[in-house]
């Protein structure tokens, strides 16, 4: 409805009747998919795994964990840093950048925060892009799979850590 909702991406394997397409696609308006795109089951594991690591799972948890830490260290009590380093991720900010985009938060900002904006951009820019280029090399190469399954067949032995763990999630 009005553009929102996810874009949705659909593989046809085999298409007996020649109406694969039209199914897929009459399946993602009827979940409200604002647009279908084609793809493979080869490129939607990269994207989904990509996507997970280096956004929905990695940064966001590194963000979250590095602000708590950042505040506390500042002298805030743990619940008011957790409250303030989660709301970034699930707060007003998210709320603007799904409706307005990302550049709406940067022009909503006094020009004091444009300029510490501005820093902590071209501060983080390049190590973050090349992280993220490492991030998809590794599953493009099948690495990020590979370390997944290795790491369940000796789970046994050397069980994965929690991240519920650190001094943010007590």
């Amino acid at each position: 409805v009005n553009g929102a909702g996810i874009n949705a991406s659909f593989a046809i394997h085999q298409d007996y009747t020649g109406n694969a397409g039209d199914i897929a696609i009459g399946w993602s308006v009827a979940v409200g998919s604002p647009f279908a795109f084609p793809t493979t089951l080869e490129s939607e594991y990269r994207s989904d795994i990509y996507g997970e690591r280096a956004i929905l799972l990695g940064a966001v948890h590194g963000m979250v964990e590095a602000l708590f830490r950042r505040y506390t260290r500042q002298g805030m009590s743990s619940e008011e840093a957790y409250k303030n380093s989660v709301e970034c991720i699930t707060g007003p900010v998210s709320r603007v950048i799904s409706t307005k985009g990302m550049l709406a938060v940067y022009e909503q900002l006094d020009d004091k925060g444009k300029k510490i904006f501005d820093q902590a951009y071209a501060a983080s820019y390049h190590p973050a892009l090349d992280i993220c280029f490492e991030i998809y090399e590794d599953v493009a190469a099948g690495n990020e799979i590979r370390s997944v399954v290795q790491a369940g067949a000796r789970f046994d032995r050397f069980p994965m850590g929690k991240i519920d763990g650190t001094h943010m999630w007590q």
